[in-house]
């Protein structure tokens, strides 16, 4: 067994892999208990292993999240600062978690280029942080940023699958995935960039995926405009045809409207 008192994850490559193996495992078992209780029935397997594969990531986002903010709210690291016990910890725990979710998705063909590049950045950039022993505050802090909105952007992909899109229920969870993306990514993602890039100790990995990162979020955030701007549209639509969105079930009437045969995949995660 593990036990967390005697490892040293800042100065113990053996520990590192110890504690990647075990958290591997346990992310492994947690999809294996969820994929034996949660059934959807009248939906293909694909949404099934979908939405299963996503209350893992939930789990996760979650977990990661907390421990991320309890990092910087209390330890209150430099940009520059050694990598702490803490630090080491939390991301061991999300690079095991990258590694189960690459194979899952690749194993049930959920993977795609997207999520390929992502995954392997940040595997990458969190094991150079981990090895090197620096570059850690930056890594936490990009973190946090990406998670706070975890919960509700997979539950809106979660309401979507399911056949909830028009419904109250599923604009709640995109509204307010949204405004904590557009928040937390458009503010501290450019400040955790513009501190990490004077670091000498921080690796240039962990500075690339902070970019890329930032990248990213900039690239997603006009996409929800331009999303918001259609919503704003249909929403006038709707209520020029006094047609109302339920909130857990979908209304009969919105096949009345133009839109509703011809709306794409939002590509925002």
């Amino acid at each position: 067994m593990l036990n967390l008192e005697n490892i040293d994850l800042v100065n113990s490559t053996s520990d590192q892999i110890k504690v990647l193996c075990y958290s591997f495992f346990i992310w492994t078992s947690i999809f294996a208990i969820v994929n034996q209780k949660v059934h959807l029935k009248n939906h293909p397997k694909k949404v099934q292993d979908d939405v299963k594969n996503r209350i893992v990531s939930i789990i996760h986002g979650c977990l990661t999240f907390w421990a991320a903010a309890y990092i910087i709210l209390v330890e209150q690291p430099s940009f520059g600062a050694p990598n702490s016990q803490m630090m080491q910890f939390t991301m061991i725990i999300s690079t095991s978690y990258f590694i189960y979710d690459f194979l899952a998705c690749l194993y049930y063909d959920l993977a795609d280029m997207s999520l390929v590049s992502h995954h392997s950045l940040a595997i990458c950039g969190y094991a150079v942080a981990t090895i090197s022993k620096f570059g850690a505050p930056s890594s936490i802090w990009g973190l946090m940023s990406a998670e706070v909105s975890n919960f509700p952007m997979h539950m809106r992909v979660i309401f979507r699958q399911v056949g909830l899109r028009h419904t109250k229920l599923y604009e709640a969870c995109e509204w307010t995935y949204f405004a904590l993306y557009i928040i937390f990514r458009g503010s501290l993602v450019p400040y955790m960039v513009w501190n990490t890039w004077p670091q000498r100790d921080v690796p240039l990995l962990v500075k690339i995926t902070a970019t890329g990162l930032f990248l990213q979020s900039l690239y997603f955030i006009f996409e929800m405009k331009k999303i918001l701007t259609r919503q704003y549209f249909q929403f006038q639509e709707r209520k020029k045809k006094n047609i109302h969105h339920f909130w857990f079930s979908v209304n009969p009437k919105v096949q009345e409207l133009s839109y509703i045969n011809n709306q794409k995949k939002d590509k925002v995660f």
